[in-house]
């Protein structure tokens, strides 16, 4: 995972008048066929069948046709595809770090006069800017990550929601005494799983979300700071509660852990709604605990994906009619119904018909939104931090051998020997 119905005559007014002519000229009589690219090879059926139908419906004489490519490949098919002078009129964009590279290279159409993009916070549109915060790609989705619990589980055994550090341990503890159940569905042989339904899903509590994630960008921060071995700390004391062969449970047995009713909390994200419901589970959400009592909540909003347009399209006023129809609750509902897990980016209110993804929508409410921690530019260098976050969290979780404390030294070691803020 390395990760709506707008009248035409208001898209065309968002878009100004003076586009709405040039557009009449270039596509009123004669068919435009606009290709999208994207990596995600299991919506092809919700393009498909659900929403390029529904802005055809509204747009007879623009045709789009969904070109996914296998997500392992996306990046390299699409770079040789525009760089050969060609590739898909639409691109759907990576966040940060490596839609940047993209950006610089010039693969896309600024949209930094583009209307629909007032729909867009800057928060949600920094994913997909350039150094000095200018927008290429429209948001269109992102994901969260929190707790799902068995609720059925919970009533057994008289236990309440946590709410901060104490509170989740103390629940971890009564579920390992009474024996019957495993605390925790994790294991640690998926590395990438450490960083992004583990370390980055409580850790924004004791960096303080945007403050320590921006500060290490900017070298006010460093990860030997006592709030980064704090985060370190809280994740490693998960250890006691996790299933016997944890060392070798992968993503997928996580998962079947849970929903088999044999653990009563799995730690991931909004994206495996469907998965951890499937076998009719009574399934609740909880979002990660505060520090201690009193202190702001935090959540991880990931932003998971946008789409631009390619410089290089033939057809770029029927690419900014089709992005103004993404930028409208039509289309958002559309997709976020369709692809439960997945959550709209923009300031327009989205009805979600999922009540677990509704649920999951709701832990937005009153909390500090950040984005996983290391993915925004301290990764663009070698070691990438990432990596060596999902690289040293595995060693952390299967041995003794590393402390919280030698985790954050090994890895500020690394960021400071080639990110330029960190040598200060």
């Amino acid at each position: 995972m390395r990760y709506r119905h707008a009248l035409i005559s208001s898209a065309l007014t968002s878009l100004g008048l003076g586009l709405a002519l040039v557009a009449g000229s270039a596509f009123a009589d004669d068919a435009v066929t606009l290709k999208l690219g994207s990596w995600r090879t299991e919506d092809i059926a919700v393009w498909q069948d659900k929403v390029l139908p529904a802005f055809e419906a509204k747009h007879p004489n623009i045709k789009v046709e969904f070109a996914p490519i296998n997500t392992n490949e996306y990046n390299a098919a699409i770079q040789s595809q525009i760089e050969a002078g060609a590739g898909p009129d639409l691109l759907t964009c990576r966040p940060f770090d490596v839609n940047r590279e993209w950006i610089g290279r010039g693969y896309f159409e600024p949209l930094a006069d583009f209307d629909g993009m007032k729909n867009f916070a800057a928060t949600s549109q920094a994913a997909w800017t350039d150094a000095k915060g200018a927008p290429f790609c429209l948001p269109v989705a992102a994901v969260l990550a929190g707790f799902y619990y068995n609720v059925d589980i919970f009533k057994e055994l008289g236990l309440e929601v946590p709410k901060t550090q104490d509170e989740f341990i103390k629940v971890l503890q009564k579920i390992k005494d009474n024996g019957k159940y495993t605390p925790l569905a994790y294991g640690s042989a998926e590395s990438w799983q450490l960083a992004y339904n583990g370390l980055y899903n409580i850790g924004p509590a004791y960096w303080h979300g945007e403050d320590g994630r921006l500060g290490l960008i900017d070298g006010t921060k460093k990860l030997t700071d006592p709030e980064f071995v704090q985060a370190f700390a809280a994740f490693a004391a998960w250890k006691p509660f996790l299933p016997a062969g944890q060392a070798s449970l992968q993503y997928a047995d996580m998962t079947q852990l849970f929903t088999l009713g044999k653990a009563a909390i799995l730690p991931d994200g909004s994206w495996d709604i469907n998965q951890v419901t499937a076998t009719g589970l009574n399934v609740g959400v909880f979002g990660p605990p505060a520090s201690k009592d009193g202190d702001k909540r935090y959540l991880q909003e990931m932003p998971d994906m946008a789409i631009g347009i390619n410089k290089a399209s033939k057809h770029k006023d029927a690419a900014k009619v089709f992005l103004t129809w993404l930028a409208s609750p039509e289309f958002q509902e559309i997709y976020v119904n369709e692809a439960p897990g997945f959550f709209a980016m923009s300031n327009q209110p989205v009805t979600y018909k999922n009540e677990l993804a509704q649920k999951f929508a709701d832990l937005k409410k009153g909390a500090q939104l950040t984005p996983r921690l290391a993915l925004d530019r301290l990764s663009a260098g070698n070691p990438p931090l990432d990596d060596e976050i999902w690289r040293v969290l595995q060693t952390m979780m299967i041995g003794d051998d590393v402390t919280p404390e030698k985790a954050t030294a090994e890895l500020q070691a690394g960021l400071a020997s080639w990110y330029a803020p960190q040598k200060k």
